[in-house]
């Protein structure tokens, strides 16, 4: 799956390059940031976000109509903390991209056991999409809607 994320990102980072997005895209987080995350975490990322993060260690966009923003890899820490409320946010629900990246009110998610994504906001509603939903499929739309 991870070289689909990587094909996925590639055509979106060409098509960014012919229109460039409110911020430039930056470069990928190192393997040692990313260790350092899943240790705050206390659990491993899904390989798919952490092939992104490899690529674009955000933030980065907006990357859909909606003005979502993919998260720079200390801004989805920041952003976890602020939802990981008990009962309304599962552990390993990771979000990734926001509607702000400095105060996110909603934006998507991946959870970290399954690899399915899903949507949150900040009125504690949250949820996956359907069982084929991956981060694959969300880059591959958002490419296709940068056309």
């Amino acid at each position: 799956m991870s070289n689909d994320v990587i094909a996925a990102w590639d055509r979106i980072e060409s098509r960014m390059r012919l229109h460039p997005p409110a911020y430039p895209v930056p470069p990928g987080a190192s393997d040692e940031l990313i260790a350092e995350v899943e240790a705050e975490f206390g659990f491993l990322l899904p390989a798919d976000l952490r092939t992104l993060w490899r690529r674009c260690g955000g933030p980065v966009g907006p990357l859909t109509p909606e003005g979502e923003v993919l998260l720079g890899v200390r801004q989805t820490l920041d952003t976890y903390h602020l939802l990981k409320h008990p009962g309304a946010w599962e552990t390993k629900w990771i979000p990734f991209t926001a509607d702000e990246p400095d105060d996110p009110f909603s934006g998507t998610f991946i959870d970290a056991v399954t690899g399915l994504i899903g949507s949150w906001n900040r009125q504690d509603f949250s949820q996956l999409y359907d069982v084929d939903s991956t981060l694959t499929g969300y880059l591959t739309e958002v490419a296709d809607e940068l056309r």
